[in-house]
């Protein structure tokens, strides 16, 4: 999730759309998405490495950490992640899937509150296919992502651990709604750091329905997949160095930030991202 990205927009219609209701969205915690309708189909010669369905009731810990702080985050952002002790909870598990919520307190910097999950520490891979299926937020200033890092991040820093950003997404209209970003970073240090991505423009925005997110790994390339059509794909194999270790799975939503603006009259609160799972398949 770092700064701004060249993009290219392909066009592509690939959604059956759900019944509205009276709002923008209307899935909440009192209308929740159902979850039925999965389609994913397994590629051939993969297997089940790891998934977390979310079928318990409350957050698996064995999973899952919690990211906290108001720093910024590297992107002038506004949100305080927190452990759900503060705002209201800002991670569940209802339903069948992950609730990630963001909250406005106060509003400007540090005035919301959301979570920012990850798997460091817990579950980390090296190579496979890497999917959730996801119905995201939306509104001005808000950026859903879903993303790895390498595990070496502490001892060798960011960007020279890797990053692979399987989805972002930037609200504010129709056109930032429907299109879903991937994106690699890597580079020695900060001045050095490199990125290439690409984006992928949906028939219609992100928040009306569930679709899959995937990055397809292997040692020689990284090709990063909305509803199995590609968004983005690199050749690695030059680049071992930043991409040849295990990962770790982060599932956010920031609030503000660099790239996406700041949330304005026309932003409504709370915005929620469901996940309905996540899963790591390797050969």
């Amino acid at each position: 999730m770092k700064y701004i990205f060249i993009v290219f927009f392909l066009v592509f219609s690939c959604s059956t759309k759900p019944s509205e209701g009276n709002g923008r969205n209307s899935y909440n915690e009192i209308n929740l998405p159902s979850t039925n309708g999965d389609s994913y189909t397994i590629p051939s010669g993969y297997s089940l490495a790891w998934s977390d369905e979310f079928n318990g009731s409350l957050i698996d810990l064995g999973n899952w950490n919690y990211d906290t702080g108001a720093w910024g985050w590297g992107n002038n952002e506004w949100e305080n992640y927190t452990d759900n002790g503060t705002g209201g909870s800002n991670a569940f598990v209802t339903n069948g899937m992950l609730i990630i919520k963001a909250i406005k307190t106060t509003g400007g910097l540090g005035g919301y509150t959301s979570a920012r999950m990850k798997t460091q520490g817990k579950r980390y891979w090296k190579q496979g296919i890497i999917v959730a299926r996801l119905i995201l937020p939306f509104g001005k200033g808000i950026w859903p992502a879903f993303w790895m890092l390498g595990t070496n991040i502490t001892t060798v820093n960011w960007p020279k651990c890797g990053e692979i950003d399987i989805m972002e997404m930037i609200g504010g209209d129709t056109v930032n709604e429907s299109t879903t970003y991937g994106t690699l970073h890597w580079g020695e240090d900060y001045s050095s750091h490199v990125y290439q991505g690409s984006s992928f423009k949906n028939s219609e925005p992100l928040w009306k329905n569930w679709h899959y997110y995937e990055a397809e790994w292997n040692s020689s390339n990284i090709t990063l997949k909305f509803d199995g059509h590609i968004v983005f794909s690199k050749d690695v194999s030059s680049l071992s160095i930043y991409f040849d270790h295990p990962f770790f799975i982060i599932l956010n939503i920031a609030v503000g930030g660099s790239w996406p603006g700041y949330p304005d009259s026309t932003t409504t609160f709370p915005q929620y991202m469901f996940v309905d799972w996540v899963r790591v398949y390797q050969k």
